[in-house]
């Protein structure tokens, strides 16, 4: 129901001076190109929308018939009505002429109508009715109206939604192109008109504070900005986009025809090779800041979100990525639109979430040089004010032109220094980089685009071709936005952007999806999914063939990766085994079979303190079972520590830092220290004396990750590894680990090293080898450290990516050679080795162990389940006997 009025709140509205400011005090104006515009339900819809007290609106058509009858009882009204009565609406009608017919026309304009129909004809005008609703301050309803109704209303209330223009219908002054030039002429100074399609509408959000946008009824049908070209009689036309679902302020309207005033935006082709980099010594100070202190989230610097397009900043997990990096709930938001030439359509796509949030925001407008606040304003806005600085899609070049002409890219680094997030989409995203793959020489990537595309033919739209540009610098690399799409040339980005690599390979390229987003955090950062498919890509040129290669960046990492190792990410490993991996396939890696038969020889161990007791192990189906809270504690219980230093080795993985993240997270969570010894690549391989330090004096704890057992045995066979590792066992060291990291304590292991994705850059694979080639392969049996005589089956409840069941082809395993028993691991359990005696536990209620081994009778391949009720572990003899008690040992 509209408010009610009163005497004392009642401007006159003879006097538009004595009307507010407060464009939320006037009503919502829409202008229909017609009638018939009021069948198109997106219209109706919108006018709905424009009502945030109700979603059931009451409806008040006003008409002038001449009819006595009641005016529900006519064709036209039912018409013009049945979009509102199918939303549900409450509509009454009032006729002007014979006004007794129906309510009192003022109580029905005080107190009941939120959404006001005019459709009086223009002999009958009664604009006396619209002064009684007034637009004072309480008068927060819609008011619908025929284009020259709404002028009558403007005209009579002496208040003009714009002192320069007035509305025309689109289809008559398209159709007679006379008309628009006569109301220019004859028009009492005008300088446009606005023309309305018959489908369309043109809505205005208060009237002293004006904001303006088109509804489409159709999805073609628009307003357009009919002008004076100068001084002459020529007349231009620009359609209004009908893409903003918000108000753009009715000034700016009648400047989508006008270019950017910018001299450089005449020849901007010659500011390609311009240098704009001030931000190269960021990360590197970031990185001897960390070095030297342990620092928060809100200490870290710097903190940016680069997304492959504007629209994926109102993504949620995007959107969370951005507040988590502010620190606060509602952070401050500064826009700098500069890019889209501060458009504000743009500004309302680009802030949405963040406005619907809560979040204060602020608009730094700085395009054209009249609008360029002073430096002091700027300095208290970008570094004082400001917790978060979103800079928008567009031409970045002109962007970082204007930036660099008024010092605001200096001001930006300075914010950044001091943990301010910066973010933005396509050039939003990219002029964070040093250099960027961009479209700034697009035709119409011009603050008057809808001129340009409505002068240039298809063919002219599309003769252009992407550059390679300098930009601020804070991420080495070449940012390529909507790295998945084909841009208006027909050319694929990333295709483009690979060419531009074979020629200028000095700088690798990162890639964003237009859904997706680049997180930096320091000298770290991740790629975030906004709809869970896409993410971003790191394209190099290859150092020795020159070829280009790229991997796509998995979106599951839930902490930053070093820069330096993404941008590496494609490489391969340079291990010489790796080559002919299968080769090694017979290498004999035991080097601790004597440890638990010695112990065996000691009847009274069982005495000792858990301490005491080696080898200490703790064998998981994958590395992500010890982050379960059994399988962790266990790890815990066994070290002795409440809070154990704990050593990760990664071989296995190629020292991906993404891969120890996974696996040390828990410990980390704790307050375990923890450190990492890289042997992977031979440049990485500290010195002996460094190794033993590390492995044998310092750990509690040693970790060995996933991935591929057969390349790490190798290399730490090569470099002594293995040796030390059985050093630290023996002083009681806990060794552990899922996966590989759990079977390369056995004798003998059953393994997927030879899976053609099972290396360093496995993206890359995945992105090159069909379905049928990544799934043409074989697990096979190597040979392991050997402090358990037995064969490990890790994964031992899953299927590999070759279609075979690791049990099952264990199984087959063993009927080929039954000397060794195997102990399958499911993926969230692990076995717990303490001495000579074992104990499966399990990290979901249901996953255990399982020995297999050959029946002495039959030779058939026997299974059964270990108990994970037992609390302490028993002899492996005892085990056997609980687990199978058929066979005789």
């Amino acid at each position: 129901m509209a408010p009610s009025f009163s005497n004392a709140t009642t401007p006159n509205c003879d006097d538009p001076s004595t009307i507010t400011d407060d464009a939320t005090s006037f009503p919502k104006i829409v202008t229909l190109g017609s009638s018939r515009a009021l069948l198109q339900m997106d219209i109706v819809n919108h006018v709905i929308c424009l009502l945030e007290h109700t979603s059931s609106p009451n409806v008040l058509y006003l008409a002038s018939s001449r009819s006595k009858c009641e005016l529900t009882e006519v064709e036209h009204y039912k018409t013009c009505m049945s979009a509102f009565l199918e939303s549900n609406c409450q509509v009454k009608c009032h006729n002007l002429i014979y006004g007794t017919i129906q309510e009192d026309i003022e109580d029905l304009l005080k107190k009941w109508a939120d959404v006001f129909v005019c459709d009086w004809t223009e002999e009958f005008n009664r604009h006396d009715v619209i002064r009684k609703i007034g637009f004072w301050s309480d008068a927060r309803f819609v008011l619908c109206a025929r284009v020259s109704t709404m002028n009558a209303i403007f005209q009579a209330n002496k208040i003009a939604s714009h002192p320069k223009w007035r509305y025309c219908p689109a289809y008559i002054a398209m159709a007679n192109s006379s008309q628009a030039p006569l109301l220019l002429k004859y028009g009492d100074d005008l300088n446009e008109v606005i023309g309305i399609d018959d489908h369309a509408a043109h809505v205005i959000n208060g009237l002293h504070i004006p904001n303006a946008y088109a509804i489409s009824g159709d999805g073609h049908a628009t307003c357009y900005i009919y002008s004076r070209n100068g001084y002459g009689d020529e007349i231009t036309c620009r359609p209004l986009p009908i893409s903003s679902k918000e108000p753009i302020p009715t000034e700016e309207i009648p400047e989508f025809k006008e270019p950017a005033a910018n001299p450089h935006l005449e020849a901007l082709e010659e500011y390609v090779n311009t240098d704009v980099v001030i931000a190269d010594d960021v990360i590197p100070e970031a990185n001897h800041h960390r070095a030297n202190s342990e620092l928060s989230i809100d200490e870290v610097f710097p903190k940016i979100v680069a997304a492959g397009r504007i629209q994926a900043l109102q993504m949620q997990p995007i959107v969370d990525k951005v507040i988590e990096l502010s620190g606060v709930d509602l952070p401050n938001l500064l826009y700098v639109g500069t890019a889209s030439f501060d458009r504000t359509e743009v500004f309302h796509v680009s802030t949405k979430k963040f406005r619907e949030m809560g979040c204060e925001i602020r608009r730094l407008d700085i395009s054209d040089k009249e609008s360029v606040s002073s430096l002091k304003d700027m300095r208290e806005m970008v570094v004082d004010w400001a917790e978060v600085i979103m800079c928008s899609g567009g031409n970045t070049l002109h962007a970082l032109i204007r930036w660099k002409e008024i010092g605001l890219d200096l001001l930006m680094k300075e914010a950044s220094l001091k943990g301010t997030v910066l973010c933005g989409g396509s050039a939003g995203a990219g002029c964070w980089f040093s250099s960027l793959h961009t479209d700034s020489l697009r035709p119409d990537n011009t603050k008057n685009k809808e001129l340009v595309l409505d002068e240039l033919t298809e063919e002219e739209l599309s003769d252009w071709n992407f550059t390679k540009i300098s930009a601020l610098g804070f991420i080495d690399a070449m940012c390529v936005p909507h790295f998945d799409a084909i841009g208006s040339n027909g050319h694929s980005r990333a295709e483009d952007a690979k060419h531009i690599l074979q020629n200028d390979p000095s700088t690798p390229a990162i890639g964003v999806d237009e859904n997706a987003a680049l997180v930096v955090v320091g000298n770290g950062a991740l790629a975030v999914s906004g709809d869970g498919r896409a993410t971003c890509h790191i394209v190099v040129a290859d150092e020795q063939t020159g070829a280009v290669i790229s991997a796509s960046l998995p979106t599951s990492w839930q902490e930053p990766v070093p820069l330096d190792e993404i941008l590496e990410f494609p490489v391969p490993a340079t291990g010489e085994h790796l080559e002919t991996l299968e080769e090694f396939v017979d290498t004999d890696f035991v080097i601790a079979d004597d440890i638990i038969s010695e112990l065996s020889l000691h009847s009274n161990h069982s005495e000792w303190s858990c301490n005491e007791v080696v080898p200490k192990i703790v064998a998981a189906g994958k590395p992500g079972a010890l982050q379960l809270q059994p399988i962790f504690d266990k790890v815990i219980e066994l070290s002795g520590s409440e809070l154990p230093k704990l050593l990760y080795i990664g071989t296995a993985s190629f020292d991906r830092t993404d891969k120890f993240n996974n696996c040390t997270k828990r410990f980390r969570d704790i307050g375990c220290e923890v450190r990492r010894l890289d042997v992977s690549e031979k440049e990485s391989v500290p010195s002996s004396e460094d190794m033993r330090e590390m492995v044998v004096d310092w750990a509690e704890v040693i970790m060995c990750s996933g991935g591929n057992t057969l390349h790490a045995l190798i290399r730490w066979k090569e470099i002594g590894l293995d040796l030390l590792m059985k050093e630290a066992s023996l002083k009681g060291t806990v060794l552990c680990g899922g996966s590989a990291g759990a079977g390369c304590w056995f004798s003998s292991l059953h393994t997927d090293s030879l899976r053609p994705d099972n290396t360093k850059n496995k993206e890359l694979v995945l992105d090159e080898l069909t379905e049928e080639e990544l799934s043409d392969w074989n697990f096979t049996k190597i040979s392991a450290l050997g402090f358990i005589d037995a064969m490990c089956v890790p994964h031992f409840d899953a299927i590999g990516s070759n279609g075979h069941s690791r049990a099952e082809d264990a199984k087959h395993i063993l009927q080929n050679d039954p000397s060794t028993p195997a102990i399958g691991v499911d993926e969230n359990a692990a076995l717990v080795v303490i001495g000579s005696e074992v104990m499966a536990v399990s990290g979901d209620g249901k996953a255990t162990c399982h020995i297999v081994v050959p029946d002495e009778d039959s030779g058939e391949i026997m299974t059964a389940s270990f108990p994970t009720t037992l609390r302490e572990p028993l002899p492996i003899k005892n085990v056997l006997d609980l687990s199978l008690p058929a066979i005789t040992r």
